[in-house]
Formats: C-alpha cells, structure tokens, sequence
C-alpha cells in the first residue's frame, strides 16, 4: 500500500473502532470485561495512547534511520508499559479520552504523512494505528454483543 492508502486504512479502521466503541451504553464504558481487566475506555485511551507514541516517535526521526523502539525492550517491561498507561486513562474522563484519541490521530498522520518513505516506518504506522483498531474493535464488538 502507498502513504495515501496507508493513511485511508487508519481512518477507515478507527471509524470502524469508534462505531463499535459507540454500542456501548454509556454506563457500561468503564466496566472491565472487554478484555480481562480492561474496559471499553482503557481501549479506546490504549489505542490512542500507542498511536501517539508512534506519531512521537516517527516525529523524532527527523531523518535518522527507523529504528524499532519496541526492540529496546522485553515483552515484560512493554507488559508493564501497557498497565501504566491503563492506569493513566483511568484517571481521564470520557470525554478527554477521546479528545486525546483525536490528537493522537492526528499527530501519527500528520507525522506519517511527513516521514521518511520507509516500508519500516509503514508496517510500523500499519501495525500501531489500523491493525491496533482492528484487533481492538473486534474485542468491543464481541463484548457489545454478549460474546
């Protein structure tokens, strides 16, 4: 896929994430059962959260090489990575987990569209924007659902 349609994936993949966000009653947003121990807003603040983070991390580029910051790091400490921010999203309303999810978005494609043309960078941006959505809502909708 070139930038454009890289770009047109994310949009479609998080509007598909936010329409399967947007089932859950309201009441329900913060009950811990989407995923074991996470509810509807952690994945919506975790989605938002690592998109940022590539968005920051293509921004530091800054012509250097791609270089993946996941592989600093064992699973272990990226485990315990995901719980901090969980913990950090819950101490956000609704309403401000989504408006960083929309800053968040818009730093990674500004950032994406911007950067280096690395197929890297793409499977990167891929994996931690469309591909993150998708898994993600897939998890929603079975929970809207009752599956």
């Amino acid at each position: 896929m070139d930038r454009d349609e890289l770009l047109r994936r994310e949009d479609e993949a998080w509007a598909g994430f936010a329409a399967e966000v947007d089932r859950i009653e309201p009441e329900r947003r913060e009950v811990a059962d989407v995923v074991p121990g996470w509810s509807t807003k952690d994945l919506v603040w975790h989605c938002a959260y690592w998109a940022g983070f590539c968005g920051d991390a293509i921004s530091a580029l800054d012509g250097a090489e791609f270089r993946d910051p996941f592989g600093d790091h064992d699973d272990a400490y990226w485990d315990a990575e995901n719980e901090r921010v969980a913990l950090e999203g819950r101490g956000l309303t609704w309403d401000e987990v989504r408006g960083r999810a929309d800053d968040a978005r818009r730093r990674v494609r500004d950032a994406f569209a911007a950067g280096p043309d690395d197929d890297r960078v793409a499977t990167w941006f891929a994996e931690e924007t469309f591909e993150h959505y998708d898994e993600h809502a897939e998890h929603v909708r079975s929970f809207a659902t009752g599956g």
